[in-house]
């Protein structure tokens, strides 16, 4: 099922057999979109396969909660966004190697043509940051924030 299918239908829980799976265990994960609505689907979703998650709508907001947090995040960071835009945000955290290296990131992205700008392939794998493209289905969603969150130890 796909997060815009989710939307529509209002269908927030994970697909059975995934809310036993204690993925998340208290994990946090910080979701950074424009969009209230799919920033609230991920937020649920999340929640219920056993995350901590919290939510922002802006690139500027994302980094300085990044930059302040005691704790380690899993990002899940829109490309495209008013103002400060997912790739500027990546550019920002590459170069600054405490935040670079303390949180995990997961570029997601309707606009794949955008992808082939000129550094950003560079910059997702200096992070270790994969895309997750949208729309997208929620289990491969949740693999990919398990796979962020093993990688942060």
């Amino acid at each position: 099922m796909s997060i815009h299918a989710i939307l529509a239908k209002g269908a927030i829980s994970p697909p059975r057999g995934l809310r036993e799976v204690e993925a998340g265990a208290g994990a946090h994960v910080l979701v950074v979109d424009d969009d209230a609505a799919i920033r609230d689907t991920l937020r649920l979703a999340l929640e219920d396969a056993g995350y901590q998650v919290e939510g922002v709508a802006d690139g500027v907001t994302a980094l300085n909660r990044l930059r302040t947090a005691s704790e380690r995040y899993i990002v899940l960071l829109d490309l495209i966004m008013p103002g400060m835009g997912g790739q500027a945000v990546l550019a920002d955290i590459a170069n600054d190697n405490q935040i670079a290296t303390r949180h995990a990131y997961i570029l997601v992205t309707a606009a794949q043509e955008r992808l082939t700008t000129a550094g950003i392939e560079s910059t997702l794998a200096r992070l270790s940051a994969p895309i997750l493209h949208k729309p997208f289905d929620l289990d491969v969603l949740l693999t990919m924030v398990s796979e962020a969150q093993q990688r942060l130890g």
